[in-house]
Parts: C-alpha cells; structure tokens; sequence
C-alpha cells in the first residue's frame, strides 16, 4: 500500500508543479505585450543582461537568477543570426567551436526533474554537457544539424562523444520578442528519432528555443528554452544557457 501511495504522492507534486509551470509562462507570455506599452523604462532583467561583461559572469548571473526572470530575460531577446552569432564545430577557419551547456532554474521541483531527464535519460547515463552546431552547407543557409555532447561515463573529465543528432533553423516563436518578429532558433528532434526505439516517441517532441545574449565584449550566450510538445509543450519549458568554447576534437568519440 505504501509504495502506491508514495507513486500517487509524486505523481499528484509532479503534475502539479507542471501546471504552476505552464500557468507561469502562459501569464508571462500574455502579459508581454502590456508591459511593453506600459513601461516607459529599461525592464529590470535588461538593466542586468546589459552590465555584464564577460561570459562567465553572464552564466554566474543566470545561473543564480529565478525561472520567471529567466523567461521575462527571453521574451527580451532576439534569435541569433546563423552567420554571426553561432560559433560552428567545422569552422572552415580552422577553428573547432563547441558550446558548454548550464542548466538553469525551473522551480524548486522541476530543476530536479530536468536534471534527471537530461543528465541520466537524455544522457543514456552519462552528464550531459552542452551541444555542437555543424555549419550550413551552401545548399541550406537557414539551417544545418547539430548533436548534443555528453561525456563517456558519470565523470565530466573523461572525453566526451557528441549524440542525439537534431535539425536547427530560425523560425516563427509563440514566445513573443521586442522586435515582434518572435522568432527564434529551434532544435527539433524529430527526423533524427528512430521508429524502432519507444524512447524515441518521447525525444521525437523534444524542442529547443534559443535566443542571443550580446555581450559588451563581443562575445555571445545563447539563452534556452527547453520542452516537449507532448507535455505542455513551449508553456512548460526548462531553462538553460550555452556558451561556445574552442574544443580539442581528438578528445571526442
């Protein structure tokens, strides 16, 4: 009887963050364009995003800030532009980009679950630890494909091996934006998850939003925002941020 009542419990606390979640974004969302109107000053998170410097400090700061900041931050973005702002793994340049990826706040009991998802199931086992975008080929501008990095065991320091293939491109956003293009960067899983797999039918609604952080000092932080289409989709996100790193690709499997 104890076990039931104890998966009932969780479930019941799951569901019901999961609401607060989505209530959470949906009046943020629908409040956007009021607040934009009726604010006559620089939003307090802007102020924030504007002062920081470098881009440890940036994740420093977003890392210590509340998901309803995280998004209020969001919806103060524009997407990156493909041929500026994204750092590419086949830099023709001869340089190897990769991006460290942070998890961010998504509520007291979310965060957990995030964690877990995407550490241990997402990871098959193993930390996830950012993603890597393959330069568009001349036939495709608009997009290319990118994988996820995990490392090889539960260490961090052991080298890495690059999973989890997805399709980006810049498209049309329900999260809105000062531009009112609403646009962002997607990371869609879908084409990628094999029909054989029942845990593909859970990544196959797996979405990515990102948005671009400018730094004084040129550099960039692309802020995310994480869900599935089948569980609340865009209104029940998790919040996480990247940030590109030169890599040593001999360290990679």
């Amino acid at each position: 009887m104890l076990p039931q009542l104890v998966l009932v419990g969780g479930t019941v606390i799951l569901s019901s963050a999961s609401i607060f979640n989505i209530y959470e974004t949906y009046s943020l969302i629908k409040g956007y364009p009021q607040q934009l109107q009726l604010s006559s000053t620089i939003p307090e998170v802007v102020s924030k995003r504007n002062k920081w410097k470098t881009t440890d400090e940036a994740v420093h700061e977003l890392s210590n800030m509340k998901k309803k900041e995280l998004v209020d931050l969001y919806l103060q973005c524009e997407p990156p532009d493909l041929s500026s702002d994204i750092a590419y793994y086949n830099d023709k340049k001869g340089y190897q980009y990769q991006y460290d990826g942070y998890l961010l706040d998504n509520g007291p009991i979310l965060t957990l679950v995030t964690g877990f998802i995407t550490n241990r199931l997402f990871g098959k086992g193993n930390p996830w630890l950012g993603k890597a975008y393959m330069k568009p080929t001349s036939n495709d501008k608009n997009g290319g494909e990118g994988k996820n990095r995990f490392a090889l065991n539960s260490s961090i320091k052991t080298p890495q091996r690059l999973d989890r293939t997805f399709d980006y491109s810049i498209g049309k956003s329900i999260l809105p934006s000062p531009s009112s293009t609403n646009k962002s960067l997607f990371n869609k899983y879908a084409s990628h998850c094999s029909s054989l797999s029942p845990m593909s039918l859970v990544w196959r609604g797996m979405v990515d939003e990102l948005r671009v952080i400018k730094l004084s000092n040129k550099e960039r932080v692309l802020l995310g925002m994480g869900y599935f289409a089948w569980s609340g989709g865009v209104y029940n996100l998790a919040p996480f941020c990247l940030v590109a790193r030169k890599c040593n690709i001999d360290k990679v499997k």
